[in-house]
């Protein structure tokens, strides 16, 4: 603006300029040379400070603007330098976030895991591990700023979240994978009207008996292969006067559990698969003459005098970590608990394997009728939106290159459902031992309760059981209690 005032000012001076230096046509008696001399003298005068005016104006603005830009864009250089250099992050880097339920050492295998996924496609995947991972991704769905993955546990919950379209269905490209190296029913729990929602990524073996082979040694006893044989050693142990098994089901507000996870390797033990998915499904209520004959049947074991260390009255106040470490001082021979029981045996000192302090079997089945039946449960990688970035991570995890590599870290703990993943690369025979047991399971099933309501799966299915086994009310009631809660 001001310079157009400028331009506007000389133009006008040229003007008057110009009209001075010319002589009308003769009418003008009063225009002398010596006047034209002083108007010419004037006018010069006159150029030559408007024009000096002018010229220091428009320097000035110039100046002014011209600073002003190399400023601005100075500014700006120095200010995206400051941020690069602050945050370390390259604005165009594929980056995806992945929410999980996995700490400490496991979140280490995780994020080794994914350096190499990393290093192979140039996506980075920011891994968020913590143990509040289920209130945390519901806040973020609320708010609408969901992680791009998230490791979720209750196949329930994924299935929810199909529902209510949060959740993005597996491309083809991905269930084709899932299909082809998984048992099948891992890609049923997350299936939702006919779209697969999750990539299985973590499996846990829960159809397992710990030992000490240094006292099935000492003792002569041999590892049964059927459940008949497994009785047997018991009333063998029993005959020795030693106590066949460990159990404790008290876990603070999740006392009982632990009695949940027997009656559910027992009803596919005793009932078969099928039975089993129409408990889960609710086809047949708690009350159903099957359910009651598992309830009874575990109670049978439990309750007869001399088979569970302390005996009845002490299952539900025993901590289902601290009841198995009576392996390790003999005080009992047998405690059938999953696969994490490991950990807490490890950190007791005790070494893993058939040469060391503690080792597991496989709990025998009851009828050959239902095949290589293992109870277990897991985790399923669950995507939120379907970015070009989200789909590569999850062929790449649906893959067994995920399970390998993950178990090449060496941070242990892990076990992959994968079927076509090498077990040889376990960096143990234990674990090996584990997995073999995971991919050959047929079938495999998924904890009940974890599959059923919150109010029965996670409510008075674990509170009425604990009542059962302490002897505060009959099979009856227990299971008239839970059957009432399902909503």
């Amino acid at each position: 603006m001001r310079l157009r005032n400028i331009f506007a000012l000389l133009f006008a001076f040229a003007l008057l300029a110009a009209a001075c230096g010319d002589s009308d046509d003769g009418d003008n008696t009063g225009t002398t040379a010596e006047g034209s001399e002083s108007t010419d003298e004037m006018t010069d005068e006159m150029s030559d400070e408007m024009s000096d005016e002018m010229s220091d104006e428009m320097t000035d603005e110039m100046s002014d603007e011209m600073s002003d830009e190399m400023t601005d864009e100075m500014s700006d250089e120095m200010t995206d330098e400051m941020t690069d250099d602050a945050t370390g992050e390259d604005p165009d880097a594929k980056v995806i976030t992945l929410l999980g339920p996995e700490t400490g050492a496991d979140a280490d295998a995780i994020n080794a895991t994914f350096e190499a996924f990393t290093d192979q496609t140039g996506i980075t995947v920011n891994y968020t591990g913590t143990q509040d991972a289920t209130p945390e991704l519901n806040v973020a769905l609320e708010a609408g700023t969901p992680p791009d993955l998230a490791v979720i546990p209750q196949p329930g919950r994924t299935l929810g979240f199909a529902a209510e379209g949060q959740a993005v269905p597996l491309p083809t490209e991905v269930a084709d994978i899932v299909l082809a190296q998984y048992d099948p029913f891992w890609a049923e729990l997350v299936t939702y009207e006919d779209e697969i929602y999750g990539v299985p990524n973590k499996g846990d073996v829960k159809s397992l008996v710990w030992y000490s082979p240094q006292v099935f040694a000492d003792n002569g006893y041999e590892i049964p292969g059927t459940w008949d044989e497994m009785m047997t050693l018991v009333e063998t142990i029993k005959g020795n006067d030693q106590v066949p098994f460990c159990v404790g089901i008290e876990s603070g507000g999740a006392t009982g559990w632990a009695f949940t996870d027997w009656m559910e390797d027992v009803m596919l033990r005793l009932k078969g698969p099928d039975v089993y998915d129409q408990w889960v499904n609710h086809e047949i209520g708690f009350d159903d003459p099957d359910v009651k004959e598992v309830a009874e049947f575990v109670g049978d074991i439990w309750f007869e005098e001399g088979n569970v260390l302390g005996g009845r009255d002490t299952i539900a106040s025993t901590n289902f970590k601290d009841a198995g470490l009576g392996l390790a001082s003999g005080d009992c021979v047998l405690h059938r608990q999953a696969n994490f029981a490991g950990g807490w045996f490890v950190d007791e000192g005790l070494e893993l394997g058939p040469e060391g302090d503690i080792n597991v079997f496989y709990l025998p089945t009851i009828s050959d009728d239902f095949g290589n039946v293992v109870l277990g449960a897991g985790t399923h990688v669950v995507a939120f939106n379907d970015s070009p970035e989200v789909v590569e991570a999850l062929t790449w995890i649906a893959d067994k290159a995920y399970a390998e590599t993950r178990i090449g870290t060496d941070f242990g703990g892990f076990l992959s459902p994968n079927k076509d993943h090498d077990t040889s690369l376990y960096s143990s025979e234990f674990d090996q031992l584990l997995a073999q047991i995971l991919v050959s399971a047929d079938p495999f099933r998924f904890d009940a309760s974890d599959l059923m309501p919150g109010e029965v799966g996670g409510g008075e299915f674990w509170s009425a059981g604990t009542d059962y086994v302490s002897g505060a009310i009959d099979v009856d009631e227990f299971l008239a209690r839970t059957e009432a809660a399902w909503p």
